[in-house]
């Protein structure tokens, strides 16, 4: 069930996180979310004997429960679970639920408005997502120096909410270990990026473990942490040659994306690449482009009204997507859309194969699984300095690894790339990355990356040969059949 926000652990990795415990066998344990029974497979395997769990998903609890006969399972909400006891370890993976879509779930009897009435969530920001409110309930229920280990999105940690709920979490609890871990985490390969925690309730003047796993064959594997650090080609950071933004959000895709729509008014369609498949090469001007809906005020019609006024009903009606459904409630101009131009170097938000960062050529709009990169300098040479291998290498290392050779980058990935200093490069030298930028675009012919790459490497006291070798070895890595 999609609305619960269930995404199942491999079995690996709920076996790594009951490892994390240090308990002994008959310790009194709450798993609060079971699903298919990872967890319970893994304490089983471990030897614990004394075990709670609860699943609020019927369906599962049905189908798992009489695999475990020997722990106490519970169809239950984890979240309203009174059970008097208090609990020596508990382990889980709480729901995936945005905060947004938490009102979503009234029909189990969970509304934003009536878990921030319960004190023990008193302190959680206003837009906590359920896996906040999951943790401080399992913090409330642990005993003094009891021990929480859990494996959430780690998206918080980068974010303003992130931090006034560390803030709480850690005026409870001590962190013991901070675990990043890529790759096959979950089954059917949710795109999650996570982190497990282990803590520890009462212990304050712990100082976290660090560790960075990689899930991969059902094995994991020890990712060295500075590995990149110790391998800085570059100090000239991102933020002297260019700006980065998100492309364009629609809220609704089918409303705005190719509508179903034939209007005499051109004005109210624009063109915007929604996918990287559609772009042949390092340039957009072949790429194919579809239809955004932009309606504005002099773009208006009578077609277009009914139209709007069809997708206002349905927004009303099924209260979603929420944010167009929160416009509809507060403007009459809820079908706006903010203009953010796509003119620039756009970058795909997902690289499975081959990297390239693409000149948009056309100036279409770019949807937000695209990055816009503005240039500050001459376009020609940032686009050389962005596609070679010393860039690619640095994004091979900071990005996230999924299943099948997925690589997730986000926008600070890109932001803590470092280049050679601007100043530095000679006349000549940035003349030549204009040739070869060039002929990048005019051929598609990925060879004159090497080229560019040859031509940086003047610049860096890693040699060509290194860093060719280095960046096709993590690549190779990352595109290993699992």
């Amino acid at each position: 069930m999609a609305e619960l926000g269930q995404v199942f652990t491999k079995g690996n990795v709920a076996h790594y996180m009951v490892s994390l415990f240090d308990l002994p066998q008959y310790a009194n344990i709450m798993e609060p979310c079971f699903g298919t029974g990872s967890f319970l497979d893994a304490l089983m395997l471990h030897g614990f004997i004394n075990v709670t769990a609860c699943e609020i998903d019927k369906g599962l609890y049905e189908a798992t429960k009489s695999k475990y006969p020997q722990y106490r399972l519970f169809n239950a909400d984890f979240l309203k679970y009174d059970g008097a006891e208090k609990y020596d370890g508990i382990i889980m993976n709480p729901p995936y639920i945005r905060q947004e879509k938490i009102d979503g779930l009234e029909s189990f009897g969970i509304t934003k408005e009536k878990l921030r009435c319960i004190p023990i969530f008193t302190g959680l920001p206003s837009t906590a997502n359920m896996y906040m409110y999951f943790i401080m309930k399992a913090i409330d229920l642990l005993k003094k120096n009891g021990q929480l280990t859990v494996i959430f999105p780690s998206s918080w940690m980068n974010a303003k909410t992130g931090a006034e709920f560390q803030e709480l979490m850690l005026s409870k609890c001590g962190l013991e270990k901070k675990v990043h871990i890529y790759g096959d985490v979950f089954e059917r390969g949710a795109l999650v990026e996570v982190v497990i925690l282990k803590l520890i309730k009462g212990r304050l003047d712990l100082i976290a473990d660090e560790e960075f796993l990689e899930s991969k064959n059902g094995k994991l594997a020890v990712v060295p942490v500075n590995e990149k650090k110790a391998f800085q080609m570059f100090s000239y950071p991102f933020s002297e040659l260019a700006t980065i933004k998100r492309g364009l959000t629609t809220g609704c895709n089918e409303m705005y994306i190719n509508p179903d729509l034939s209007c005499e008014n051109d004005k109210c369609f624009k063109p915007i690449i929604s996918s990287p498949k559609s772009i042949e090469g390092y340039t957009t001007l072949n790429a194919r482009l579809d239809k955004l809906f932009f309606p504005t005020d002099d773009a208006m019609s009578s077609e277009i009204e009914k139209y709007l006024d069809f997708w206002k009903h349905k927004i009303m009606k099924e209260q979603k997507p929420k944010t167009l459904y929160l416009k509809v409630n507060s403007s009459e101009k809820w079908y706006e859309l903010r203009e953010i131009c796509g003119e620039g170097i756009l970058f795909s938000y997902f690289v499975r194969n081959d990297m390239k960062f693409v000149m948009n050529e056309t100036s279409a709009f770019a949807r937000d699984n695209f990055y816009v990169i503005k240039p500050k300098v001459d376009k020609w040479v940032l686009f050389a300095l962005l596609n070679n291998y010393y860039t690619y290498y640095q994004l091979e290392l900071s990005g996230k690894r999924y299943g099948a050779g997925l690589l997730k980058l986000q926008r600070y990935d890109i932001e803590e790339l470092t280049f050679p200093e601007y100043g530095l490069i000679s006349r000549e030298d940035k003349k030549e990355m204009e040739i070869l930028s060039r002929k990048l675009l005019d051929t598609g012919d990925s060879t004159y990356v090497g080229e560019i790459t040859k031509l940086v490497s003047k610049h860096s006291s890693v040699d060509y040969d290194e860093i060719t070798e280095r960046y096709f070895a993590v690549k190779a890595s990352r595109l290993e059949v699992n």
